[in-house]
């Protein structure tokens, strides 16, 4: 049998293997399919049983809940309802009120519910009215715990445990109440959960139960502990001695598992053969109930019948398929075997050119390949010899080749072994660096080395040559001469016959003049060629960096546009060479003017840009214009000729002229032609209204030196009156500026100037000298009760020695320091709370008094009003303008007012115009007043004869 095996081809056999293969497959996955299958299938089932079983069990749960509480409810209800009539006979005097609760008793406890639930009443207080039993009537629960629950919720369900009289445990327990206000009872029916299944109704879950299936024909139902069926879908009555085809008595079997789940054979009404059902069930302890649920189980495995035939059908079909292609499989493989032998027949003859079909898949394509190169280097070592003769005849031509282009290479070439020795050097290698070949073959490459570089360079490179092989980079070296050289090199690692790094190479080239044309390149291409000044380009770029900065920092940058008046006239006369000079020469002389964040360039023919950054304030701006105007006062010496020369200057702001840089230059330019409109030799601010602004502020702040100079400052007092005895109790003094010609110049003008500028100082030491010497007329008149008030700037209060100056200004007029008083923004003394504590407490000390001015306007903070020794508040006149009609207003200052009594400190109400407004804030009991009402700030003079009137010494009366 062996040998007839053998016989037999290739083809064949794996026709035959081929297709037991597989068919023993097909037969083995479709047993695994099988019994997955059937598996798969009980599994389901059980799931659905369990989910069905799971509903139902729910649903009964659910329904007898609800059926539960909506029959307690009801018979609360009925009950309240009883209680209602029996009142309302009360109520029409058909029957007393002692009569209608004894018969609301009898009713109540004549009512059951379930086996032993009954009906109860307690009061609003707790204690039991109505009771079965009667040793509980009247004893009051409002100190236990269901006392306290029924008396706070009144009405509504709830469940607890509960043990009756003579119980050792509690059992759970429901209850529904109902609150009966006109007698103040709380109506209870209660009932024991374990007597829930007699309260429940199957009507109300049956119709659900009923929708609920398991498979095509199962079902499921609901038994008693004690085999009455209390649903299915058509048995009636008791199923304890029930048993199934086999003969097993079911309830009993169910009875003794509890939950879980039986097999079991069922002879179905009608039918002639019993058949297999499985049943699951779970039993509901709190009703007493038993929840079922059951499938055929031939329902269940039908799919499996129809699996078994698709299971030998496609194995039949595999056996049909298997066949011819196992023919074809095996025609395929002896094919190129058949073919492969062929060719070795033919090399057996002595033909070595002959070549296999490579062209077959697998071991057998593998083999003709084998074959061929076999027959390849059998061909091949015919003409080794002669291979290698030609091999060596070329090599020594390439040495010869690599020695030309190592001597006549313009790049220098060293070579070094592994340990850094210099081997061997080339003729460019001398050339570039002057060291000779004799002076450097076995030194180190480091007497290249120049200090260009750090330790850190040096380290990166030999890292990279030790991973990489090689490296490629710009470098400076030293020349023979000591001479630094930028230079451009590769050095590459050579390696030998094992593969191992065996040399080192170095190629570099000089690249000097390289960096030079570079640098010329770069300059000009961002200067100008005949002044050496910035270009456009150059200057756009660091007028976008100085914006940009200023942009952070919230401050400006000018540009000011110069462009030189009759350039043209001097280049025509005097030609184009002296023309340039003079160009040079306002270039150099405008440099000289340039601050270390500044930039001077060359727009253009005889236009210059000037960039300046970091502007604050507008006359800044005038002041540098006017400096670069006088750059050109002087002549310019050029070729033994003196040049006078003016310039027309624009200016433009960013950020208020324009946000870039382009935009900027064009608005400066066009400022610079407006200039030459108006005459040249000036400069002009891109914006009129700007120009203006900054003119007329500069026109005041010399107008406000010269005041103070020539004294054209003078000080009006306001009176203030003390509402209670209607005397002047004090004056306050006003700076006014009144100009040669009769113009006043309003305070709201000139204060914050002189702020500014410091002229605060000497103007706030002028009103206090004047002040002092009211004050000794006042005395003079007989008026030396009369306190006078001056206001302080930050500027002033800030001063170190302001103590020493006001005590100074004091002594000379002999005046006692409790005639002054000191008025103070609240701004001011919160700039320094600590300082201002000790500044404030040593004028107190000296007798001076202090009061805060425009109080409500700034901080308003009262814990700083108790910290600060402060004796008076004088609320501002933006308040007590519309006190009469604005609400809010009103109750500001009344607040102010009142607060400021409450800390014992005065009140000063500024503004007063009109009788209401006095009426008003005598209501409010505000003490003193300071208004057009009763005197607008008056000069010196007047205020003596306001004080000295018909009315009397020191006193007003309106």
């Amino acid at each position: 049998m062996p040998n007839a095996l053998r016989k037999i081809g290739i083809k064949y056999r794996l026709m035959g293997y081929f297709s037991l293969f597989f068919v023993l497959s097909m037969a083995v996955f479709g047993s695994a399919v099988y019994s997955v299958m059937r598996t798969t299938l009980l599994e389901s089932i059980h799931r659905e049983l369990e989910s069905s079983t799971e509903a139902v069990r729910a649903m009964v749960q659910t329904s007898s809940e609800v059926s539960v509480r909506n029959r307690l409810r009801a018979i609360a209800e009925a009950n309240w309802s009883i209680l209602a009539e029996l009142a309302a006979e009360v109520r029409n005097g058909s029957t007393t009120l002692p009569e209608a609760q004894a018969r609301a008793r009898s009713i109540l406890l004549s009512q059951s519910v379930g086996e032993s639930g009954y009906v109860f009443v307690m009061d609003a207080r707790g204690v039991v009215v109505i009771h079965p039993d009667d040793s509980l009537v009247g004893r009051d629960y409002g100190g236990e715990w269901i006392g306290e629950e029924q008396t706070r919720r009144l009405r509504g369900y709830m469940e607890y445990e509960w043990a009756n009289p003579g119980e050792v445990r509690a059992r759970p327990k429901a209850m529904h109440m109902e609150f009966f206000e006109p007698w103040g009872w709380i109506v209870s029916v209660s009932a024991y959960r374990g007597e829930f299944a007699s309260l429940v109704d199957v009507a109300d879950f049956s119709d659900g139960v009923r929708a609920i299936r398991a498979g095509d024909s199962g079902y499921p139902l609901i038994l008693g502990y004690d085999g009455t069926i209390i649903y299915h879908p058509w048995l009636r009555g008791n199923v304890t001695n029930m048993v199934d085809a086999s003969g097993h008595t079911l309830f009993q079997d169910i009875r003794r598992i509890g939950n879980g789940e039986l097999t079991y054979s069922w002879l179905d009404p009608g039918e002639e053969t019993p058949r297999d059902k499985l049943m699951l069930f779970r039993t509901l302890p709190e009703l007493g109930w038993i929840v079922v649920s059951s499938s055929y189980l031939d329902e269940v495995y039908a799919p499996l019948r129809t699996l078994g035939t698709i299971i030998l059908t496609a194995v039949f079909l595999t056996l049909l398929l298997a066949l011819p292609l196992g023919y074809f499989l095996g025609l395929s493989i002896s094919r190129p075997i058949i073919s492969l032998m062929d060719r070795m027949r033919d090399a057996d003859g002595g033909d070595a050119s002959v070549r296999a079909d490579e062209n077959a898949r697998g071991e057998l394509g593998a083999m003709a390949c084998h074959f061929n190169r076999y027959m390849a280097r059998l061909e091949d070592s015919r003409d080794e010899l002669r291979g290698e003769i030609d091999e060596r005849i070329r090599a020594e031509r390439r040495l010869r080749l690599f020695e030309k282009v190592f001597e006549n290479a313009l790049e220098g070439i060293s070579i070094t072994d592994m340990s850094g020795v210099i081997l061997a050097v080339n003729p460019a290698f001398t050339t570039i660096t002057g060291f000779t070949s004799e002076e450097v073959i076995g030194k180190n490459p480091r007497v290249l080395k120049s200090d260009q570089h750090d330790p850190e360079f040096y380290g990166e490179m030999w890292k990279s040559l030790k991973a990489k092989g090689s490296w490629h980079g710009e470098i400076w070296n030293r020349r023979k001469n000591g001479e630094p050289y930028p230079e451009i090199l590769s050095i590459s690692s050579i390696r030998d016959d094992a593969g191992q790094p065996a040399n080192y190479v170095a190629v570099f080239h000089d690249i000097s003049d390289l960096k030079q044309r570079e640098r010329q390149i770069e300059h000009q291409a961002y200067h100008d060629s005949l002044t050496g000044l910035p270009n456009r380009m150059l200057v756009l770029d660091r007028l976008k960096m100085v914006i940009s900065q200023a942009g952070r920092t919230g401050t400006r940058v000018a540009v000011f546009f110069i462009d030189l008046d009759n350039f043209k006239k001097i280049n025509d006369s005097l030609g184009h060479a002296r023309g340039d000079a003079l160009l040079k020469a306002v270039a150099e002389r405008l440099g000289t003017l340039r601050g270390t964040e500044d930039t001077v360039a060359r727009q253009g023919g005889d236009e210059f840009l000037v960039v300046v950054a970091n502007i604050h304030e507008e006359r800044e701006v005038m002041a540098l214009a006017e400096r670069l105007l006088r750059t050109f006062d002087e002549p310019f010496a050029i070729d033994g000729h003196e040049l006078y020369v003016s310039a027309s200057i624009g200016v433009a702001l960013y950020p208020d002229d324009g946000g870039d840089p382009a935009e900027l230059v064009k608005n400066a330019d066009i400022a610079m032609s407006q200039s030459k409109a108006r005459g040249r030799n000036g400069f002009f601010l891109f914006t009129e209204e700007m120009n203006e602004r900054i003119s007329q502020r500069m026109q005041l702040e010399n107008d406000l030196r010269r005041a103070l100079k020539e004294r054209e400052f003078t000080v009006y007092f306001q009176p203030k009156v003390d509402l209670d005895t209607g005397r002047v109790s004090g004056l306050e003094a006003l700076v006014r500026w009144v100009k040669p010609d009769g113009t006043v110049v309003s305070p709201g003008d000139f204060i914050p100037l002189a702020e500014e500028t410091g002229l605060i100082v000497p103007l706030g030491e002028f009103v206090l000298d004047a002040s002092c010497k009211a004050m000794q007329v006042l005395e003079g008149v007989g008026c030396s009760a009369l306190t006078v008030a001056v206001n302080l700037s930050p500027i002033q209060f800030g001063q170190d020695d302001l103590v020493e100056r006001v005590m100074a200004n004091l002594e000379r007029g002999g005046l006692p320091a409790s005639r002054l008083e000191l008025e103070i923004t609240e701004s001011t003394l919160m700039t320094d709370v600590h300082s201002s504590v000790a500044k404030l407490d040593q004028l107190v000390e000296h007798g001076i008094s202090v009061s805060i001015d425009d109080f409500g306007t700034g901080y308003s903070s009262l814990y700083y009003l108790k910290t600060f020794p402060i004796s008076a508040l004088k609320i501002d006149s933006s308040f007590v303008r519309d006190i009469t009609e604005d609400e809010n207003d009103a109750k500001i200052v009344e607040t102010v007012v009142l607060m400021a009594r409450t800390m014992g400190i005065d009140v000063v109400a500024e503004g007063v115009e009109t009788r209401e407004q006095l009426d008003l804030l005598a209501s409010f009991g505000c003490a003193t007043v300071q208004g057009f009402y009763y005197s607008k700030p008056i000069p010196l003079e007047d205020v003596v004869r306001f004080l000295l009137g018909n009315e009397g010494i020191c006193s007003v009366r309106r």
